[in-house]
């Protein structure tokens, strides 16, 4: 295994590379920007009600979550300078998404050279996973930021042979802060290991342990204890994450490549017609594609076991498929690449990231407050009742009695837990009927009153309120709003307004 060194570029290639990547930064700053206005949906709402909360009721959240504090103290920071507004918080994901792509390059041209440098930025940039973390107020775009940056470190340990203590210090403090991070941090810091060990004949093993160990202090000393109690939580927190399949394969291939998949098949046939020997280049530059591998391997084995992948975990690897991909692209020629990519995915970034705000969280709040009274009823099912509640106040509007089924909802509104679990269903059964009895009870006061029920993600969990209102209360499908891919958690508002009194 081995990584060929660049020979130095022309002053005037660096020239053109460095105009070049000031503009596709201008590029991805609107990827970044593109439709950042939009509601906040549930994660990022409990990311900005956590980060306000004074730094002591901070931890005591972050505790009873399953995330580490880093993200989330720079976040509070963040509010206070900028405010809450959706555009002002996302607005730090799109930071470190730049500066990603910006340490990317650097990282790159260190291995590459300035030309395919340019195309791995773009490769990051064009991705829909990383243009997802851009736009999400959640931690994953820091996560990949601090993962490019230790990856670069570890190059110039591994590749390059600079022991020096100034990047042996630089890669230890960038660690420490991917730790408190994200727990995915670790598989990338794992990749490394088992890679090092690889190379052990040539390089001083103890020295490169020493920097790993250190990493890793800080997270066990001052984390480990929370990390015991977050674990016991996993098991509701982690219950919407499936096992490995063929579907998650595609997904992934799909979130980190992109349009890269239009555009690699005509690269590979240019650079065929070129003779360009493919086996030879993947050869030479194997170190990215071994980091790749064991950083998604391990979780992936882990999920057979324990479910813990996601989409989101796998940006920790996006930078090393770029890093694996674009040799492909030194057979085909190297100039319009990156222009090419940013223009197709220009032309399907609608496909990442919807402009509907028909059934966005703001408009359901205004949808809400302009057709219920305070005497009404809202039924909310999976993680639709936080967002909308978070409009609401915003707006001090008056709102319905609100309910949330199943009720333990509440009690972790960033996670549904194991709801869907058969076993729980004569509980959820029985807490149903116990709900649209006390409906029933406040419907005979104010006769009319009206229930809006929002039909969640899992329509076996909604049928058991459904039936139960369809007993006592009359649907009035006119009142109906429906919601086609306006969000994960919402499919349709049915509203029920009463009957004459029945015996039941």
């Amino acid at each position: 295994m081995s990584l060929r060194s660049p020979e130095p570029s022309p002053s005037k290639d660096s020239a053109n590379s460095s105009l070049y990547l000031i503009a596709l930064l201008l590029c991805a700053l609107f990827f970044a920007l593109y439709h950042s206005n939009a509601a906040y949906t549930s994660d990022e709402v409990w990311s900005v009600k956590t980060a306000s909360l004074p730094y002591g009721s901070l931890l005591t959240a972050l505790k009873a979550d399953v995330h580490p504090p880093l993200y989330f103290e720079i976040l509070s920071r963040w509010i206070r300078m900028f405010g809450i507004g959706e555009q002002a918080v996302r607005s730090l994901s799109a930071l470190f998404y730049l500066l990603a792509i910006l340490t990317l390059y650097h990282l790159g041209r260190d291995l590459y050279g300035s030309r395919l440098a340019l195309i791995c930025a773009a490769l990051y940039a064009c991705s829909p996973l990383a243009i997802l973390s851009a736009q999400f107020a959640r931690m994953y775009a820091l996560l990949s930021l601090l993962s490019i940056l230790s990856t670069w470190l570890y190059v110039r340990f591994l590749i390059k042979g600079r022991n020096s203590f100034g990047p042996m210090a630089l890669y230890v403090v960038v660690n420490v802060l991917g730790t408190f991070t994200h727990i995915g941090f670790f598989f990338i810091l794992f990749a490394q290991i088992v890679l090092y060990l690889v190379w052990k004949r040539r390089l001083d093993v103890k020295r490169f342990l020493l920097p790993v160990a250190l990493s890793v202090t800080p997270y066990l000393v001052l984390w480990a204890p929370v990390l015991l109690h977050q674990i016991g939580n996993s098991s509701e927190g982690l219950a919407w994450v499936k096992k490995p399949g063929l579907s998650m394969l595609t997904d992934l291939l799909f979130l980190y490549g992109g349009v890269l998949w239009l555009i690699l098949p005509v690269v590979v046939y240019v650079s065929w017609r070129k003779g360009f020997r493919f086996w030879n280049e993947l050869r030479v530059n194997s170190v990215p594609l071994a980091l790749l591998a064991l950083t998604i391997l391990l979780p992936l084995l882990i999920s057979i076991i324990k479910p813990v992948f996601n989409s989101r975990l796998a940006i920790v690897g996006l930078h090393l498929f770029a890093l694996s991909v674009v040799p492909v692209f030194k057979g085909a020629g190297t100039r319009v690449a990156p222009l090419v990519l940013v223009v197709v995915t220009v032309c399907f970034l609608p496909v990442v990231r919807t402009s509907s705000e028909t059934c966005d969280n703001r408009a359901l709040a205004v949808h809400l407050e302009q057709t219920s009274h305070v005497t009404d009823v809202a039924i909310f099912t999976s993680l639709t009742r936080m967002p909308i509640d978070y409009y609401l106040q915003q707006a001090a509007a008056n709102h319905p009695v609100e309910f949330s089924f199943p009720a333990e909802i509440d009690r972790h509104p960033g996670y549904e837990g194991r709801i869907t679990d058969p076993s729980r269903r004569p509980a959820l059964q029985q807490e149903a009927e116990r709900l649209v009895a006390k409906i029933v009870e406040m419907q005979s006061i104010n006769p009319a009153l009206r229930v809006f029920f929002f039909h969640g993600s899992h329509p076996e969990i909604d049928a058991l309120v459904e039936r139960e209102l369809e007993k006592r209360f009359e649907r009035a499908p006119e009142q109906e709003v429906r919601c086609a891919g306006g969000s994960p958690y919402l499919t349709t508002i049915s509203v029920y307004r009463g009957r004459a009194l029945i015996n039941y």
